[in-house]
């Protein structure tokens, strides 16, 4: 149905506050000739050839200035001197950002991982999924560190697989591919690589603590990070088709 017009209402005036004619249908509402408290907007919609639809949206307007406590959490604990900063928040003036410590992003980063590498750790589901997906300790051993990649891999590819790798998986499978098992199991001599769609599948869509790191990856990304880890830490798999 082809849109005629759009009357906009306020608080069940008569007359409606605008009409709206031409897309794209915007109307600037200045809250601030507005008593605070309780609105409604109704929004008419008129069709041509005949037939209306209404929709009634009600909003509540506060533009007393507010006040944002910053170095004091509620019901937390203080002791001694406690510096304390009142921010006044008020419709058209910023309130202070809250800066936070870069250095709580890191313990927090630490107890994340951890409390993730404890969980699969403890699991006796994480006996299955490293039995599926990690090699034993004497396969790795017989695959040994110095393969050489296929000689079939390009080069460029394997770069930028390591470069993908180096930025999205090192930090729980280690730069040498020797993981943290059981949670994030050794890449280094895994028989498993073999498998090219089984490792395009877990980085695209995770696995047991494996988040979906790659799910937001391009084709090209997933075949080079493939690609590296299958051709390096003693693998040689060859090229990701």
């Amino acid at each position: 149905m082809v849109v005629d017009r759009i009357e906009v209402y306020l608080d069940g005036a008569q007359e409606p506050l605008a009409v709206l004619k031409e897309p794209p249908y915007r109307l600037e509402l200045d809250t601030r000739t507005l008593p605070d408290g309780e609105h409604t907007l109704r929004l008419v919609t008129h069709f041509r050839g005949g037939g209306q639809e209404v929709k009634e949206i009600p909003f509540t307007v506060n533009n007393y200035p507010d006040v944002l406590l910053l170095g004091l959490d509620e019901g937390g604990e203080v002791a001694g001197k406690v510096e304390l900063r009142l921010a006044v928040g008020e419709p058209e003036l910023p309130v202070e950002p809250v800066r936070f410590n870069p250095i709580w992003y890191a313990v927090a980063s630490v107890v994340v991982l951890g409390g993730i590498w404890a969980y699969f750790a403890l699991s006796p589901a994480a006996e299955k999924i490293v039995a599926e997906v990690a090699p034993p300790a004497q396969e790795v051993q017989a695959h040994g560190e110095g393969a050489a990649p296929a000689a079939n891999v390009d080069q460029a590819l394997m770069e930028k697989g390591k470069a993908i790798y180096e930025a999205n998986c090192a930090a729980c499978h280690q730069a040498n591919g020797q993981g943290m098992p059981p949670a994030f199991p050794a890449l280094a001599g895994n028989p498993n690589l073999k498998d090219a769609q089984l490792i395009l599948n877990v980085v695209k869509n995770g696995r047991g603590a494996m988040p979906a790191v790659g799910a937001n990856f391009s084709e090209e990304e997933l075949k080079a990070v493939a690609t590296y880890i299958r051709n390096s830490f003693g693998n040689s798999f060859g090229p990701v088709e």
